[in-house]
């Protein structure tokens, strides 16, 4: 960098959360600059565990099938108890977002990925080894003042900053943010195997009341394993490669020589979430926004989703658009599910240690019931339990009739099925490409919308779809139309159709998240308070 350096969108940290940021930044070709104080990836235990959230995002920069080639797909999770008896099992095996659900996959190998995808960009630049030490801002913008390893210092001035920059956060301290909620008391091992020889493609949560563990099977002959520290045990005690090695027997039984360690470290389990996720012209994001314990592996997913909730919003003010206005949705729409995520990995962790036998026991009779009412296994089994996002503020628009509804699709993240266009068989979000969209099912949207809307649309970059059923005859796009025409291989938007009748038209936003559903006599209406919205 310069000694005087400008972007338009400064991120400061480039874990996961940042370096999605800056990649969806590049798409969307906003001037961005990427910080991060370390020269190199961060070699320690962290992240393993990616959804089908988090894969939709990576596939919006157009690097999912990339990253996922380093991960081991639709990994099942069983749960044992103190007696080594498997009580339950999750095993998604649905793709409604388009991807697997649950997937494992090593840190610092999709970190570099995501991280040589900014190369993709002339306008992002990315500078590691440069640490932020003061923020200034004002109605105009943002000055940061930093230092290189080298000791150079920097000017650094933007329009807006992302401070992506993990727990400790400095641009949460520099914009005075405070994390709220609670540190666990019980300390955690975290152990990473290399060459492992065991023959178990699953991950084992072993819930026991004195100390429980997971077993994680990871790519490339790699193995998490985690335990309790208890109370009275020291840090440097159990860091002790004999101490070690008594634990891992509990996970290798029979094995005469156990796999190599990669690394050991101790940590703390944190439940906490910034007050706000704004001040200003700045923005907190990833761990600098919320923290939340292991258990449920949501942590670096609920990153992802801040990255694909601000992404947008920052191309849109910055490229003229839309009214900086928008970006003051982005707390509103985050910050709570940010906080049921945190608040449902806490109770989750609470479940894997239970207080005595008997809870044990009433835990394990309570799995074997709901295995046998129908629908509940197959709730279990899917990871339908997971809280998800629902937007009631912000870029949405709700019906006063229809906000309470539970089948309302406005503010979720909308599926995504497979079209066909021509010859091509290609995932929603691919055909649709980074915009927003207005999806008409079995109806084409031009024919319902007014010139003045049309127009408009165009300012806010929209795309006009029309989903035609498979194979149908007859259904042609209005004259003149300028939607784009695609078929419904597989029929699931003629099934989302025949739940949701009276909808038959959905304004999707350029993150995925259903905006609006409207009928063909509201679509033209529905479309005028959209652009309101967002001018």
């Amino acid at each position: 960098m310069d000694e005087v350096t400008r972007a338009d969108v400064v991120v400061v940290g480039a874990g996961p959360c940042g370096v999605t940021l800056a990649n969806y930044l590049g798409t969307l070709g906003v001037n961005t600059l990427l910080l991060d104080r370390s020269e190199d990836i961060l070699d320690y235990p962290r992240a393993v565990g990616v959804d089908d959230e988090s894969l939709r995002s990576w596939q919006g920069i157009g690097l999912a099938s990339e990253l996922l080639e380093d991960m081991i797909q639709n990994v099942p999770a069983r749960y044992h108890n103190s007696r080594g008896e498997c009580f339950a099992e999750v095993a998604p095996g649905d793709q409604p977002f388009g991807w697997p659900r649950r997937n494992l996959f090593i840190q610092p190998l999709t970190e570099a990925t995501l991280r040589k995808g900014l190369q993709r960009f002339e306008h992002v630049r990315f500078a590691p080894g440069v640490e932020v030490r003061g923020l200034v801002q004002d109605d105009n913008g943002v000055r940061l003042d930093a230092i290189s390893t080298d000791g150079k210092h920097h000017e650094i001035h933007a329009q807006y900053v992302v401070g992506s920059d993990g727990g400790r956060s400095k641009v949460r301290e520099l914009i005075g943010v405070s994390l709220e909620g609670t540190t666990d008391t019980n300390k955690w091992l975290v152990v990473d195997v290399l060459n492992d020889p065991l023959d178990a493609p699953f991950t084992e949560i072993h819930c026991h009341p004195v100390r429980p563990s997971f077993s994680i099977h990871l790519p490339y002959g790699y193995r998490r394993l985690e335990f309790l520290v208890k109370l009275d045990e020291k840090d440097e005690d159990v860091l002790q490669p004999a101490y070690l090695e008594t634990l891992m027997r509990q996970h290798y039984p029979g094995v005469e020589k156990l796999p190599e360690i990669k690394r050991a470290r101790i940590y703390l389990h944190h439940s906490r979430t910034a007050e706000k996720f704004s001040v200003g012209r700045v923005f907190l994001a990833g761990d600098a926004a919320h923290l939340q314990p292991p258990f449920f592996g949501q942590g670096m997913n609920s990153g992802q989703r801040d990255a694909t909730n601000l992404g947008w919003k920052l191309a849109w003010v910055v490229k003229g658009k839309s009214s900086p206005r928008i970006l003051e949705t982005y707390s509103g729409e985050r910050r709570g599910h940010a906080l049921a995520m945190v608040n449902f990995a806490t109770w989750i962790g609470r479940q894997y240690q239970p207080m005595n036998r008997f809870t044990e026991w009433l835990r394990d009779l309570f799995f074997k019931v709901i295995q046998k009412v129908p629908g509940a296994k197959e709730y279990v089994l899917q990871l339908k339990f997971k809280p998800m996002a629902r937007y009631m503020n912000g870029i949405v628009l709700h019906s006063p009739e229809n906000i309470r509804r539970k089948d309302n699709p406005v503010g979720r993240l909308f599926i995504q099925p497979s079209v066909q266009a021509g010859r091509q068989v290609l995932k929603l979000d691919d055909f649709i490409g980074p915009k927003f969209a207005v999806l008409g099912i079995k109806a084409d949207p031009w024919e319902f919308i007014g010139s003045e809307q049309r127009q408009a649309m165009a300012g806010l970059d929209f795309a006009s779809i029309y989903i035609r059923p498979s194979k149908s005859v007859g259904r042609q796009k209005a004259p003149g139309s300028m939607s784009l025409e695609a078929e419904d291989v597989h029929g699931r938007f003629r099934d989302w159709l025949r739940k949701s009748p009276q909808w038959q038209f959905v304004i999707l936003r350029p993150d995925r998240y259903v905006a609006a559903v409207c009928t063909a006599a509201e679509l033209d209406a529905t479309i005028a308070s959209l652009v309101r919205l967002m001018k």
